[in-house]
């Protein structure tokens, strides 16, 4: 019963790979995430109707079509993003990067006047993917001391949020988390790699459940 499972999601990978061309790699991996989670789901319902292995079948088919479809979605927002703010597509998403000293005043967290237009045209363009879900992530440098540092960066990642949702964004799908000096993107020693981590990142996956049909 198993081997069979594991056969249907591998047909199912492999159907929608075969399908797709090379610039899409990241819609296959999109679909392959959603055939993993729709062949289990659909072992479940499968198990309960007395077939798991053609409910595995049936879920890994139509968790695929889901998953390539939202990483189609996400393909379509990274390019539309990447014209505001440094983006790269991700395995499970995108990240989008908003450099501090062009959001806020050294060791502040108010927003400029700026950041919040580029702030506005983010949201204008994340309210179009409902399946959208924001994890605000604010960084400081290594310079201070640890605790002033993950304050300020809540407070930067905080103040983000605010903007975001004052937009558009439902607060329900958007978190926020100050991590301070942790994970440097560059070497703390010197004027520019502090400045490179002095940083907010946005981090954007998907929820498959709110996903809308695929128009025909």
């Amino acid at each position: 019963m198993k081997k069979t499972i594991a056969l249907v999601i591998t047909a199912a990978a492999l159907l929608l790979t075969s399908c797709a061309s090379s610039e899409n790699k990241n819609t296959q991996k999109g679909a392959g995430i959603g055939a993993l989670a729709g062949a289990a789901v659909g072992a479940i319902i499968g198990h309960q109707t007395g077939n798991r292995a053609q409910g595995a079948a049936a879920g890994a088919l139509l968790g695929a079509g889901i998953g390539g479809y939202a990483g189609h979605r996400m393909d379509q927002q990274a390019k539309e993003l990447e014209k505001i703010a440094e983006t790269k597509r991700t395995e499970q998403g995108l990240v989008t990067k908003l450099k501090s000293d062009i959001l806020f005043e050294t060791g502040k967290a108010d927003l400029k006047p700026a950041a919040k237009a580029n702030l506005k045209e983010m949201a204008t363009i994340m309210k179009k993917y409902p399946e959208n879900v924001l994890a605000v992530k604010g960084y400081t440098d290594a310079t201070g001391s640890d605790n002033t540092n993950r304050t300020l960066s809540q407070k930067r990642a905080d103040a983000v949020k605010k903007e975001l949702t004052a937009n558009g964004m439902p607060t329900t799908v958007v978190s926020t988390q100050g991590l301070g000096p942790a994970n440097p993107v560059a070497e703390n020693t010197s004027a520019t790699g502090r400045k490179q981590n002095r940083r907010v990142e946005i981090e954007v996956t998907v929820d498959e459940s709110k996903v809308p049909a695929e128009k025909k």
